[in-house]
């Protein structure tokens, strides 16, 4: 999710197991380690592509954060050498505010490879949008008033605040899973009431919000674009579209890359003689798609590939 979301749930984790022994500090470290993964995206990549399918790989990996978490865990025992704060309860804070930062990723769309290096698709749950204030609300004013609080009994009742604000955040995000599993079962209903196989779905939330849902339906070289509404209880399937399988007759590296780290749901289009692969996942409500890819160019001998450049 966005790097605000990130710090305050590093700092509203960190404050819950630590506020008491280390005060701010704390909030501090839970904010930094936090949000520690996403530095990733300063690594030069070799292209476009490679940077999209990258991100949220080694830095978000468990295999890579538990060791990790011990490393960070010996660097702050130097610092906080008197007994202010136990061994276990230190290493824990280390380690819950590291691995909840991919662990919540994993939530959304994008796709997020929890056990890099071992081969398989990234994780994508996809119950929550990359971007949804009611969830980071919640963490927030809990980080927020524990920073404010100065006397023992403000800081205590700051502790609950902030107690309450990951229970709050936490339900919501158990709710969005919820909602996935009925929208799932309202969209798997439809199809097969309209003759669709539903073997390949993908569903997910188009707004900061649990309301609007999209699904992408992949069958035989076509898919379906669905909308859900909660409220309304509406469902709409579009027209079949063409995945557009036969546009390039060669592959490139880029487009396998792209083809494993999307699971498949991807469609290629000929624009104005550049072969574009659209990431059909992540689309933003009516704004259209936020990931798409020039991989080739057609000159007089077919198509030729190019270096990626996201459009």
């Amino acid at each position: 999710m966005d790097s605000v979301t990130q710090i305050v749930l590093g700092g509203a984790i960190g404050a819950a197991i630590g506020h008491k022994q280390l005060g701010r500090s704390a909030i501090v470290i839970g904010g930094v380690l936090g949000t520690l993964p996403d530095l990733d995206v300063f690594i030069p990549a070799a292209d476009a592509v490679a940077s999209f399918t990258e991100h949220r790989s080694f830095s978000h990996s468990l295999l890579v954060l538990f060791p990790f978490a011990f490393v960070c865990f010996t660097a702050l025992k130097l610092k906080f050498k008197t007994d202010v704060i136990s061994n276990q309860r230190l290493f824990w804070l280390c380690c819950l505010t590291l691995v909840t930062h991919p662990l919540l990723d994993a939530f959304t769309s994008y796709g997020t490879q929890l056990f890099w290096p071992l081969a398989g698709h990234p994780v994508s749950i996809a119950s929550i949008f990359v971007i949804d204030p009611l969830y980071t609300i919640p963490l927030l004013v809990g980080c927020v008033y524990l920073w404010r609080s100065k006397e023992s009994k403000d800081k205590r009742k700051a502790r609950r605040i902030n107690h309450i604000g990951l229970m709050l955040s936490s339900g919501y995000l158990l709710l969005s899973v919820l909602l996935q599993t009925q929208m799932q079962n309202k969209v798997e209903t439809a199809l097969q009431a309209s003759g669709i196989p539903t073997d390949k779905i993908f569903i997910s939330p188009l707004y900061p919000s649990l309301n609007w849902w999209g699904a992408i339906v992949v069958d035989d070289g076509v898919y379906y674009d669905v909308k859900l509404n909660v409220l309304t209880n509406s469902l709409d399937i579009s027209a079949q579209q063409d995945l557009g399988y036969g546009v390039i007759d060669v592959s490139t590296p880029a487009l396998t890359s792209l083809d494993w780290f999307t699971n498949g749901f991807i469609r290629l289009e000929d624009v104005e003689g550049r072969l574009v692969a659209t990431d059909l996942r992540m689309k933003t409500g009516h704004i259209g798609y936020a990931f798409k890819f020039a991989l080739a160019e057609k000159d007089t001998e077919g198509w030729k590939e190019i270096s990626p450049l996201r459009l």
